[in-house]
């Protein structure tokens, strides 16, 4: 494979072409490098990752918060030198991002006012800045200049320079920020002045043979801002200073999703293959590109010449090596999810990830064989249960799976593209093929009572039974139009052409969404009709938006799918663009033959007209078998996941394997 064959950055040759990007991980709450972050670059290195970049380093005060590793001063070399050397040491390498986030910078995390190309209120943070004086725009370059030399001396293979994500080069670049008069605004050679004075101060202070790259917004994805257009420009500008360029798609505050699955897998290679076009030097492809056979067809199709995997590599750190065997059945993969990487970067919490929960514990979590194997029962195949049975049997044990239901996963089965999660069954193909693998036992259409356990030889049952819906007595609720979500889901019911949704938490709005886009195109009938240009472009656009249903949602709290995490602006974005209605502060008083009457803020009630009344309020706790259980002799029995207590995704798998580790 291409994948796997070596390539020269500068001086630099990397063993392969896949590097793991800078991404926050909150790693390092007061700047310093920790034990945490250490072992987490190990793993990541003894996986079998080209080049491993870490980042974003602020390279000055004002420049990013303390909780990111620090590249401002000198007094944070012996803890940098500790992770390059222990890195080296498993035949890694590693690069330090150079970080100045300017406008997007906290006061919170600096403990000083940020600072950009022009003063305006940042749309990303929603705190003033102000415009930077001569003296600091010199400042500003200096410290990139200073935080170079001092990550050579450190130790680290190579620096980048961001330049990407809407951070300080950027807000320089976009003439939506950028209004200045000087030298340093107006068209696009002066406001390219400042990134290319930050990259030749860089290039001077670490010296022509040490490696440095800098990763670039390919599209801003911001009116008014760059395109892939000016994006090849500035590229074919920068090129005479450095050796690699890393192209991302968008700013933080624009309105295109670049992480989650709502973007297709690798749907921004074109960015990539625009700025390689442009320049003669090593180009590398970033965002969604989530597999070892993509990653393979953009480097064979010349699209790049690197491959960025960010989030699969905390997913499964040993990514590379599986991929390189072969192994590919092996890979734990990224779902894209944001919920336990992301989502805990915004809310200031160390990384972990949905599908591995391994990752931020490597050296603390690991799978130590069982000093007394035993006969271990899991009962219900959900993620929780999958986890458990296989970490259980990687730890030596006889483990037998046990589900009432004819299929592996439980509410991931169904759920997955009502919600708009297409990488799930991903997640799904990843176990069945474990449990083939490490010949675990399945036993479907089995629903597990006391009596069997009482007769089995086992001797540790893990109860994994999810959850139920949850029943919250409304006066109505019995009538034949009023159906459960997790019914809808799961194709058992219809609905009619006029919906209201009772609960606007995450499976309402995503459901929401999904009812309101029946009747719209598919995907492959928009190609369809564009290719043939079989109807006009107003026609298309209403087949694209009008669907054939009447889709609203009620919601006793102020706001909509609070826990949707940083997915929830792309649910609400797509509610807007699909039509459905909403109203907060409501309560829903009774379901009658006119239809769903609400009590609004005002106190006033009104009626909302339906054909189909979908019951959306949450989850319960199937906990029928774990009492069913109680006081049984002879047997160690353990709860886990829904059916102990009600949450997500991410913390039933780390249920199950944390079981597993205590067995």
């Amino acid at each position: 494979m291409k994948l796997f064959e070596p390539i020269r950055i500068g001086s630099l040759e990397l063993p392969n072409r896949i590097v793991m990007p800078a991404m926050h991980l909150n790693y390092t709450m007061d700047g310093k490098v920790s034990d945490q972050l250490v072992n987490f670059y190990v793993a990541r290195a003894k996986g079998g990752v080209g080049l491993a970049i870490v980042g974003g380093m602020p390279t000055c005060q004002a420049g990013g918060p303390f909780t990111m590793p620090q590249l401002k001063s000198d007094d944070y070399l012996p803890g940098l030198r500790r992770l390059t050397g222990a890195v080296h040491d498993v035949g890694g390498l590693l690069g330090a991002q150079l970080y100045d986030a300017g406008a997007y910078s906290h006061r919170m995390g600096t403990g000083v006012e940020a600072r950009s190309a022009t003063a305006h209120v940042s749309n990303f943070t929603r705190e003033p800045c102000h415009e930077m004086s001569a003296q600091e725009l010199q400042d500003a370059i200096d410290s990139f200049a200073s935080a170079a030399l001092r990550a050579k001396q450190a130790g680290f293979d190579m620096v980048e320079v961001i330049g990407s994500a809407g951070y300080l080069i950027c807000q320089f670049l976009s003439p939506v920020i950028n209004k200045r008069t000087d030298q340093y605004g107006g068209g696009l050679e002066n406001r390219m002045r400042f990134g290319l004075e930050v990259l030749a101060a860089v290039r001077e202070s670490v010296g022509p043979d040490y490696p440095v790259g800098i990763r670039l917004a390919g599209n801003d994805f911001v009116p008014g801002s760059h395109t892939n257009k000016e994006s090849a420009l500035f590229a074919s500008q920068v090129e005479r200073f450095v050796d690699l360029i890393n192209v991302t798609g968008g700013w933080h505050e624009c309105s295109v999703p670049q992480l989650s699955s709502d973007l297709p897998r690798g749907a921004f290679h074109y960015l990539a293959r625009g700025i390689k076009e442009a320049v003669s030097i090593p180009v590398a492809a970033s965002n969604r590109i989530n597999n070892s056979a993509l990653a393979e067809r953009f480097l064979l199709n010349g699209f790049a010449d690197l491959i960025c995997m960010g989030r699969p590599l905390i997913a499964d750190p040993d990514l590379p090596n599986k991929a390189r065997a072969g192994h590919f059945d092996d890979i734990r993969p990224c779902t894209a999810c944001n919920q336990v990487c992301f989502d805990r970067v915004m809310k200031m919490k160390p990384v972990g990830c949905m599908v591995n929960p391994r990752a931020g514990f490597e050296g603390k979590r690991e799978l130590e064989p069982a000093a007394s194997p035993r006969r271990v029962m899991v009962v219900g195949a959900g993620v929780a249960g999958l986890e458990a049975a296989l970490a259980a049997k990687l730890r030596g044990h006889h483990v037998e799976l046990f589900e009432k239901a004819d299929v592996l996963g439980g509410q991931v089965v169904w759920a997955a593209e009502p919600t708009d999660k297409p990488e799930f069954p991903t997640l799904l193909r990843y176990y069945a093929n474990q449990l083939r693998m490490h010949e675990i036992a399945v036993h479907l259409n089995h629903e597990v009572s006391r009596e069997q356990v009482e007769r089995s030889d086992f001797d540790v049952v893990v109860v994994a039974t999810g959850a139920s819906p949850l029943n919250i007595p409304i006066p109505g609720a019995d009538r034949p139009e009023v159906v459960q979500a997790w019914d809808v889901l799961r194709d058992k019911v219809g609905v009619g052409e006029r919906v209201v949704i009772v609960g606007g938490g995450s499976v309402g709005c995503e459901m929401a969404v999904w009812l309101a886009q029946v009747g719209c195109l598919s995907p492959e009938e928009l190609y369809f009709h564009t290719l043939w240009d079989s109807e006009s472009p107003e026609v298309i656009e209403a087949l694209l938006y009008k669907g054939s249903k009447q889709v609203t949602v009620v919601e006793m709290m102020p706001k909509l799918a609070k826990d949707l995490g940083s997915r929830r602006w792309i649910v609400s974005a797509k509610m807007k663009k699909w039509g459905v209605q909403s109203h907060t502060h409501t309560k829903v008083l009774a379901i009658t033959d006119d239809g769903v009457v609400c009590e609004g803020k005002d106190g006033q009630p009104f009626t909302l007209e339906a054909d189909s009344v979908v019951l959306s309020l949450g989850s319960k706790a199937d906990n029928r078998l774990s009492q069913a259980l109680a006081g049984i002799a002879n047997k160690t029995v353990v709860s886990i996941g829904d059916c102990a207590r009600v949450a997500k995704i991410p913390e039933a798998i780390e249920a199950g394997y944390l079981v597993a580790r205590e067995l």
